[in-house]
């Protein structure tokens, strides 16, 4: 993977590689066979994770519900004009105590392109304008979910205690 496109899809991405699924959004593959209380990002071995456990059949089918939805829906969103990322709004730490658990584990590069995206979102709100066009993520299968599978992984954890 070239370092342009490490850029893209992120550092979790880059280096664990991503699950693409035929139409949908593709996550990052961060499953790991270490212990729930996962180790601090500097001490995670490059071998040491394997493919995250699949959702469940519910998921499933909320999922073929609501991804035709959200494939028309978000192009058009202002946070698309303001070009965050889908995760960047859909897991907000405002609304979950979870996402912030969920974000001090992701790679220090994706959380200072988000920490970036929401800095230059606020700005561009104040400013009343939108992002150029080349700076947005229209796209949504081609996206990486750079923080669902994290999101994913805290919830277990809280679930099993």
């Amino acid at each position: 993977m070239s370092l342009a496109q490490v850029g893209l899809v992120g550092k979790t991405a880059a280096r664990f590689g991503v699950q693409k699924i035929p139409g949908r959004m593709s996550i990052p593959k961060i499953g790991h066979d270490l212990t729930p209380e996962m180790l601090p990002k500097s001490q995670v071995p490059r071998s040491g994770r394997i493919d995250p456990i699949p959702p469940n059949a519910a998921w499933r089918a909320l999922d073929k519900v609501m991804f035709p939805i959200i494939k028309f829906y978000y192009p058009r969103s202002i946070q698309c004009e303001y070009g965050l990322r889908f995760d960047d709004w859909y897991y907000n730490q405002a609304n979950d105590r979870d996402v912030g658990v969920a974000l001090s584990r992701i790679d220090d590069i994706d959380l200072q392109l988000r920490n970036f995206r929401g800095f230059r979102a606020s700005q561009l709100a104040i400013e009343r304008s939108v992002a150029p066009a080349e700076e947005r993520w229209e796209e949504v299968v081609g996206e990486v979910r750079y923080c669902k599978p994290w999101f994913e992984q805290v919830r277990t954890r809280k679930s099993r205690s």
